[in-house]
C-alpha cells in the first residue's frame, strides 16, 4: 500500500522521537556503568520505535477532499433555473447540515438486504446500453452495491442496478457518500425526482474525475429530452478511488450542489418546485459517460450512507 508522503512523515516523526527518548535513557544509564541495563535500553529503543509505528500504520488514513478546479456552463438558464455563483452564506448553510447538530428525517447505512427492500423499490428496465435487474441492488457490511454483470434475461448485454426511495420527502439536505465505478462509460448517479416533475441531479459521475450536476423541468419536453440548467465540472481527485461525500441543498429559492462540505455551485429556482421528492441511486452503461468497455461486469458503483436532514 502506498501511503501519502504527510502520513509517512508523521509515522517517522513518531519513531525518531521514540528512539531519541529511549536512547536518552540509555545515555543516562551508561553514566552509571550499568551495561546490562544499556543493553536493555537499546532494546527499548527498537520496541518503542517499532510499536509506535505499528500504531500509526493502524490509524485510519482520512480520505482526500475533491477540491473543484472546473466548473463549465453547458445549458442556458431557463425561468425556473438561473445558475449563480456560490456565496458565504451557501458555505455557512452546508457547514450548519454537516455539523452534526440537526436530526436527520432519514438515515442509513445500507448494511441489510431486508431493510433495503422495505425502504426501496428496486428497478427493472431494459431501453439502455445496459438494464438494470434487482438483483444488482445488493446491501453488505460496506454499504450499497450497485453492481455490473453480464446481463442473461435482456436484450442488453450488461445489466446494472436501481433503486428508488419508497419514502418522498421535503425541502432539505440531501448527501451520500459515494464511490463510482472505476471504469469509462458508466453513469454513476444520485438524483431526486419531484412530485411536479422536475429532477434535481445530484452528480452524474463520470471516470475519472468527471461530475455533471443538473436541473432538469420533465413537464416541458422539448424533442427528445426535457429542457435542463446545469453544470459540467472536473474535480482534483477521482471518484472512483475513495468515496467522497456529495450531496445538495435543496430549499424553496435554491439548488445549492456540495461536495466534500463545499459547496461548488448553485441554482436559483424562485419557488418553481414544490412537490415531494423520492430518492434514487442507479448505475447505467452509456456512450454519455464514456466509451463503454468491453469487459464492464465487475465495476460496481458503491454507497456507503446516505443521511437526509429537514430545511432549517
Amino acid at each position: 500500500m502506498r501511503l501519502p508522503r504527510g502520513h509517512c512523515a508523521a509515522r517517522m516523526g513518531a519513531c525518531v522521537r521514540a528512539d531519541t527518548i529511549a536512547s536518552e535513557s540509555r545515555n543516562s544509564i551508561l553514566k552509571g556503568n550499568d551495561m546490562k541495563s544499556a543493553s536493555y535500553a537499546r532494546s527499548v529503543c527498537r520496541f518503542a520505535c517499532a510499536f509506535t509505528a505499528s500504531l500509526l500504520l493502524a490509524a485510519p488514513i482520512l480520505a482526500q477532499q475533491a477540491v473543484l478546479q472546473k466548473l463549465t456552463w453547458g445549458n442556458p438558464d431557463q425561468p425556473w433555473g438561473q445558475r449563480r455563483p456560490v456565496t458565504d452564506a451557501d458555505r455557512k448553510a452546508i457547514a450548519l447540515y454537516r455539523s452534526g447538530n440537526i436530526q436527520p428525517v432519514y438515515a442509513t447505512n445500507f448494511d441489510d438486504q431486508q431493510k433495503l427492500a422495505a425502504d426501496w423499490q428496486f428497478i427493472s428496465d431494459d431501453y439502455l446500453t445496459s438494464c438494470r435487474r434487482p438483483e444488482n441492488d445488493v446491501a453488505s457490511p460496506d454499504g450499497l452495491q450497485l453492481r455490473t454483470r453480464v446481463a442473461t434475461d435482456c436484450k442488453a448485454q450488461w445489466s446494472t442496478g436501481s433503486i428508488i426511495s419508497k419514502q418522498h420527502f421535503q425541502f432539505g439536505f440531501y448527501e451520500a457518500t459515494i464511490k463510482a465505478a472505476d471504469i469509462d462509460g458508466m453513469n454513476n448517479a444520485f438524483w431526486l425526482v419531484t412530485e411536479d416533475h422536475f429532477e434535481i441531479d445530484v452528480c452524474e459521475l463520470h471516470f475519472p474525475n468527471i461530475n455533471r450536476m443538473t436541473l432538469h423541468n420533465n413537464n416541458k419536453i422539448d424533442g427528445s429530452f426535457p429542457p435542463a440548467v446545469g453544470f459540467d465540472s472536473r474535480f482534483s481527485h477521482y471518484f472512483y478511488s475513495q468515496f467522497h461525500d456529495i450531496g445538495v441543498l435543496w430549499t424553496p429559492t435554491d439548488v445549492i450542489y456540495e461536495v466534500d462540505g463545499l459547496p461548488v455551485a448553485a441554482i436559483r429556482t424562485s419557488n418553481s418546485i414544490h412537490g415531494a421528492t423520492d430518492i434514487r441511486f442507479s448505475t447505467a452503461l452509456m456512450d454519455y459517460a464514456g466509451k463503454v468497455p468491453d469487459h464492464p461486469e465487475g465495476h460496481h458503483m458503491y454507497v456507503k450512507s446516505l443521511r437526509v436532514l429537514p430545511l432549517q
